[in-house]
């Protein structure tokens, strides 16, 4: 499976967390929902962080069964659709998101 990975580093204006996220939920949660190929999304609101840590706010993972799975789904018209949404959306946060793919697997617990 490999599973691409949105990190958004940086702030959101304070006094603006629950709204952001709340947005986040209602407007862009149903469009990573509906890409072509994806079998699960997950949306994590960083809570804390280690002293020192860069600041991370959010981070996105969207599993794929294979590359052509995720190629296929990354040229869709959802992807752009994706992207001017997060920009509309992003407007309280101050900082910079990337994305990686990466090849995952489970590991039960012992």
């Amino acid at each position: 499976m490999l599973t691409r990975v949105a990190i958004y580093e940086g702030t959101i204006e304070p006094g603006t967390e629950d709204a952001f996220f709340a947005d986040v939920a209602r407007r862009l949660e149903p469009i990573w929902r509906s890409f072509p190929n994806v079998l699960d999304v997950r949306v994590q609101r960083v809570l804390s962080a280690d002293r020192g840590a860069i600041p991370i706010v959010m981070v996105l993972e969207m599993d794929f069964a294979d590359r052509a799975a995720l190629d296929q789904s990354l040229a869709s018209d959802i992807k752009t659709k994706s992207h001017a949404l997060t920009l509309e959306v992003l407007k309280p946060f101050n900082g910079r998101f990337f994305h990686f793919i990466a090849e995952s697997h489970s590991i039960p617990a012992a």
